[in-house]
């Protein structure tokens, strides 16, 4: 499976089992032998590049609140861009190509995403400024917004360094703690507006 995700990570999902199996020197069949349909062997290529990568203990530091927040958040983007096992960024580039091909690889891993990181920080960071808990107030569209301006200027970072090759990019750590600390500055004074009477009620409408 290893392989066929970078093969389908290089070529996008559109490219044909056929050349999938010249790359692995099988016969077109034998991929077939051990999945119904294209669409399976796809299945079982997404399970293995995210749903494991899911699993990892970094993805619960969010929620030790023993370590300050902006050392958890660090630790987290960390351990969620390290690629000692991914050197070509495969994840990074199924992901890519999964939505350029119209796969539904965003719709699946947003829940994950949501579980693992967005809820958790928005609970903190609601708790810091003392506003209402979940039971009282679900997860605002607003409040995903506010944690997927960090999110994407991570994986912005990551698509220039892997993707676009560009070069002078600075180390990622340091990338990080910078984001992170802007983020931090702004972030408590942005999640309260939401909460003030009269916020934008699009963005104060509940995540569905």
């Amino acid at each position: 499976m290893k392989e066929a995700g970078v093969f389908f990570s290089q070529n996008g999902f559109a490219a044909s089992t056929r050349d999938l199996a010249d790359r692995l020197g099988v016969r077109q069949a034998l991929l077939y032998k051990y999945f119904a349909s294209k669409e399976a062997l796809i299945e079982t290529v997404v399970d293995e590049a995210f749903n494991d990568h899911w699993t990892l203990k970094w993805s619960r530091i969010i929620g030790d609140t023993s370590l300050p927040l902006a050392d958890r958040l660090l630790a987290f983007y960390s351990g969620y861009s390290d690629l000692p096992d991914d050197p070509d960024a495969q994840r990074l580039r199924l992901f890519l190509r999964g939505a350029m091909d119209g796969w539904p690889l965003p719709a699946r891993l947003n829940p994950l995403l949501t579980k693992a990181f967005v809820a958790p920080l928005v609970a903190e960071l609601r708790g810091l400024e003392g506003l209402p808990d979940f039971a009282a107030r679900p997860l605002m569209k607003g409040e995903r917004e506010l944690v997927m301006m960090l999110h994407g200027a991570v994986i912005f970072y990551a698509i220039r360094a892997h993707i676009y090759k560009a070069p002078g990019i600075p180390d990622r750590d340091a990338v990080l703690g910078l984001f992170i600390a802007t983020y931090l500055r702004g972030v408590r004074a942005s999640i309260k507006s939401l909460h003030d009477v009269g916020a934008t009620a699009e963005l104060t409408a509940a995540e569905a």
